[in-house]
């Protein structure tokens, strides 16, 4: 019930600078916040020091990494997120439409995904929710991080267990095998064990149960890791060096140019892990996000390898 004396504070309240309060805080950013909501930095500046003054908190606070979030701005964020998503919801039309929808879509997975998915994903959006703009980020260790904070809408990756609140569901199984480059690694891999050199691609730094099981095909537990990237492109050069090995999904020789997977040896036998597209229980925009999943993973299917996952 709303009581007189929360009613006097509400018309005491600009309610305007809680939406602004909102995305300060989602983006940690003047600039970028200005940019959401179409106002100039100077304005958005102002804005934040008529928040400081409300709440009696410097509520961003400068480091080495850009701005971070005072304790008091957190708690504020907790609360003030979920309540502006219900008030949206309010005021939505009864049926979500893709076609009016506007904003910014922002996900996460490994750029040799990327580069397979996304020119129908841009397609598909241009077509059918033109208003979204969409803002790829590489795979990387954060990732779970930053969909706690809001900070991004979906992560796609191949992931052994996906840590609550966060929720997943499986999109489809494809093979993943080690391999060498038979061209410089001269030296038989299974004679010289002791010698070889581990490349990890990113992905697999929530992958280290597949990442044994291949291991122990090849008999090389004991192996050292020489590198570890998020970039594929580095990863094929790396394994240029004798000795090395790294663990690729084979569906990567799909946008891999032939002279470079032409000397390519893979070792042991392929492994099957879960592609799994992840999200926030408490996200925004929910029905957005739900058609957006659901058109990633139509287009998973259509363009990916994908076995069915169990």
């Amino acid at each position: 019930m709303l009581t007189q004396l929360n009613l006097e504070r509400l018309k005491n309240c600009d309610l305007n600078l809680l939406l602004a309060l909102a995305v300060l805080l989602n983006e940690a950013h003047v600039s970028n916040a200005a940019k959401q909501l179409g106002l100039s930095q100077s304005a958005m500046s102002q804005m934040l020091k008529r928040l400081r003054l409300m709440f009696n908190d410097p509520l961003l606070l400068k480091s080495n990494n850009g701005m971070t979030l005072t304790n008091k701005a957190q708690a504020i964020a907790l609360e003030l997120t979920p309540l502006l998503d219900k008030t949206a919801r309010i005021l939505e039309a009864e049926h979500f439409s893709p076609k009016t929808a506007q904003g910014r879509i922002r996900f996460i997975m490994s750029d040799v995904t990327a580069q397979l998915i996304i020119t129908p994903l841009i397609e598909l959006m241009s077509e059918k929710a033109p208003g979204i703009e969409l803002e790829y980020i590489s795979q990387n260790a954060n990732g779970f991080q930053l969909l706690r904070r809001g900070q991004v809408d979906a992560v796609i990756g191949f992931y052994d267990n996906v840590p609550s609140p966060i929720v997943s569901e499986p999109i489809g199984i494809a093979p993943w095998q080690m391999v060498t480059h038979k061209v410089t690694n001269k030296q038989n891999l299974h004679a010289h064990k002791d010698a070889i050199k581990l490349l990890r691609y990113q992905f697999q730094e929530h992958n280290q149960l597949q990442s044994i099981e291949a291991l122990k095909h090849l008999d090389i537990l004991d192996a050292a890791y020489a590198l570890t990237t998020n970039s594929l492109s580095t990863l094929l050069y790396a394994l240029q060096t004798n000795n090395t090995v790294t663990l690729l999904p084979h569906f990567a020789m799909e946008i891999l140019p032939e002279h470079e997977t032409k000397g390519f040896e893979w070792l042991g036998s392929p492994i099957n892990l879960e592609l799994k597209i992840c999200w926030d229980r408490h996200q925004r925009a929910p029905e957005l996000q739900q058609w957006f999943r659901s058109q990633l993973v139509t287009l998973f299917h259509k363009h990916f390898p994908l076995a069915q996952a169990l």
